[in-house]
């Protein structure tokens, strides 16, 4: 099941794509000449989507240093060279979460992040580029650190994409976080086990979780949809817009409210 997700700061969309196979030819064929930011993990068949940008995602770098301090004490962490790769993860981290939460308000957010990424971010990653450039020599290839310093070296200079555009994340987990809700549902599924089955689910998960991220009110706008779709020409763009989960002609007792 592949997962597209466009950028979450207006109109979400979150669209599940059911595809017998891994190969590249998937994302090459759905997003066509896309060309704009692509965001990942380090999966080389999104290379095939030649017009894009690519912008690696923070957290699966993060990982790989994460699962190899995660079982040391205190003591062995002392001498580890991976806890310096994890380190620079978390100073990273906590740049952005200090500008989400002193910016974010702000009509100007992606803007005054792009030039605060630009002043502190950058030499942040270049210091992390730095780091792993020193290590790779010292560190065996199949280690666990070795394999950690070789997935940062390929991915580290795609993540500092992120450095062109301010509205870009720093990591995909917005993505991860949406394909969840069928990693965990599939378990149950015992009724959709053919090729249909699955491709009915992606329909069904594309409505349901790009509602969701629209802050609408899921059981009612399926009632909504479902019977205003009854009542259009399929065919009409604007009768189909008028039904988006972002549209201004969705009632306003399915959307959710921000609490204040």
């Amino acid at each position: 099941m592949w997962l597209y997700m466009s950028n979450t700061n207006s109109k979400p969309v979150i669209l599940y794509d059911y595809q017998n196979t891994r190969s590249s030819s998937c994302p090459k064929n759905f997003l066509g000449d896309f060309s704009g930011y692509l965001q990942t993990d380090g999966y080389s068949g999104y290379n095939s989507v030649s017009n894009a940008t690519r912008v690696y995602c923070l957290a699966h770098i993060r990982r790989h240093f994460y699962n190899i301090i995660a079982e040391l004490d205190e003591e062995a962490l002392k001498d580890s060279r991976a806890i310096i790769g994890f380190n620079f993860c978390e100073q990273i981290y906590k740049l952005e979460k200090e500008l989400r939460e002193s910016y974010s308000s702000d009509e100007n957010y992606y803007e005054i992040r792009y030039k605060i990424r630009v002043e502190k971010l950058a030499p942040l990653l270049d210091e992390f580029i730095d780091y792993v450039e020193r290590e790779i020599p010292n560190a065996l290839p199949r280690s666990p650190l070795g394999k950690a310093l070789d997935y940062a070296k390929k991915h580290l200079p795609g993540l500092k994409n992120v450095l062109l555009d301010g509205s870009l994340e720093i990591d995909n987990n917005a993505a991860e976080r949406a394909i969840k809700p069928f990693v965990i549902g599939r378990k149950n599924f015992l009724f959709a086990n053919t090729a249909k089955g699955a491709t009915s689910s992606a329909i069904i998960y594309s409505i349901i979780e790009t509602a969701k991220a629209n802050n609408i009110v899921v059981e009612k706008y399926l009632v909504y949809l479902f019977d205003n779709l009854s009542k259009i020409d399929m065919q009409d763009s604007d009768s189909l817009g008028n039904l988006m989960p972002w549209s201004h002609k969705i009632p306003e007792d399915m959307k959710i409210k921000d609490k204040k």
